[in-house]
């Protein structure tokens, strides 16, 4: 973001967040005053909370039609959807009582509500973070290509090594111990919950302390062994982290519907055992 367009983009996040914490007052000042006067305050805040939930899917349907500039930006559906789901955490905790719910299907629907919640702020993180760290490798990577991508480097560095075996053997000994393993693995589970360079580095290291051992040619392949291991790691890194952000969608727009439809049971179990507002 250059600096010129800092102050527009602070100066909106402020009215926006102004918006929604006035809006989400008037919404609380409303469900107390509905108590105060013996009203169904559960009842609208259920409503005005399934309905938001409902609104907040249509995001998902807005980048379905990208073809229709008329209905809003995508940008604007997002910042709509960030706001609107900030202020159902409050909905949803005046909805409850401000306590934790009793019954099994209460509890379920409010763990279900608060995974998808906080799925989303997660989400919120990882989409602004994420992009940005990836984009600092300076290489763009198609997610379904990774593995390809992958394999085609492994047998480059395999048939490199072999070429050089004729010279020396020290390269293909220690690509033998080392490297072989490193280039034709997927990335472990541990380093895709937290991605490091360690294994990199050291790899790296490892291989230029064998510059002693190698003449010119040698260390010229040496080099370009070097390179693909820092593009295998760039290869791990890309999928760690648009993996994680794959993953997440799936799961918070899955939990989502899943929400609504356990929402649906939730309403019209209340309705039928209370009779519904009057």
């Amino acid at each position: 973001m250059s600096r010129a367009a800092a102050p527009e983009f602070t100066k909106r996040r402020i009215r926006n967040l102004t918006i929604t914490l006035a809006s989400t007052v008037l919404l609380l000042t409303v469900f107390y005053s509905q108590n105060q006067s013996l009203g169904h305050a559960s009842f609208t805040s259920g409503y005005l909370l399934y309905g938001t939930l409902l609104f907040l899917t249509l995001l998902n349907l807005r980048k379905r039609l990208s073809f229709l500039p008329a209905i809003g930006s995508a940008k604007f559906w997002m910042q709509v959807h960030i706001y609107v789901g900030l202020a159902t955490f409050a909905i949803f905790a005046s909805h409850v009582g401000w306590r934790i719910p009793n019954g099994k299907l209460e509890v379920f629907l409010a763990a279900l509500y608060l995974i998808v919640a906080f799925s989303g702020v997660y989400g919120l993180y990882a989409t602004r973070v994420y992009p940005k760290r990836l984009t600092r490798i300076g290489t763009e990577v198609i997610f379904e290509r990774i593995p390809q991508l992958r394999n085609q480097l492994a047998l480059h560095a395999r048939q490199l090594v072999i070429e050089t075996c004729e010279s020396s053997d020290v390269l293909a000994k220690f690509y033998t111990s080392r490297l072989c393993y490193f280039f034709e693995q997927q990335p472990a589970l541990a380093y895709l919950v937290h991605p490091s360079s360690r294994t990199r580095k050291k790899l790296i290291h490892e291989m230029e302390d064998l510059d002693r051992y190698l003449g010119t040619d040698q260390r010229q392949v040496r080099e370009k062994l070097t390179q693909m291991v820092h593009q295998k790691d760039d290869l791990d890194y890309h999928q760690a982290l648009q993996g994680r952000l794959k993953i997440w969608l799936f799961v918070h727009i899955g939990l989502t519907y899943s929400l609504l439809l356990v929402g649906l049971l939730h309403g019209i179990l209340a309705h039928a055992f209370s009779g519904g507002p009057s």
